[in-house]
């Protein structure tokens, strides 16, 4: 299906944003909190995986409404990470 893959590949640019993101802060801005820096990259790491394994595993049937609160939860959880790094930069 071309439509899982498009999806995971979205997924994985989305993280790998993010990720330079914190890997940016981490090496080049100073007076960030390193532990907080490390703490946002393990969640959206941990995000990464949840959601491109749920992606595999669709019931049948239902796959739209499936996948449009899966997108949804995405959407929330990497809102909440991009956050918590507007909240790391501010100190």
């Amino acid at each position: 299906m071309a439509s899982r893959r498009t999806l995971k590949k979205t997924i994985d640019y989305v993280v790998g944003d993010i990720l330079t993101e914190c890997i940016v802060c981490y090496n080049y801005i100073p007076g960030v909190d390193a532990e907080k820096v490390l703490a946002v990259m393990n969640e959206v790491t941990r995000i990464d995986s949840e959601f491109i394994k749920r992606i595999s595993h669709t019931e049948p049937g239902q796959a739209k409404m499936y996948y449009r609160e899966l997108r949804k939860e995405f959407g929330e959880k990497i809102s909440a990470a991009i956050e918590k790094m507007a909240d790391m930069k501010k100190k």
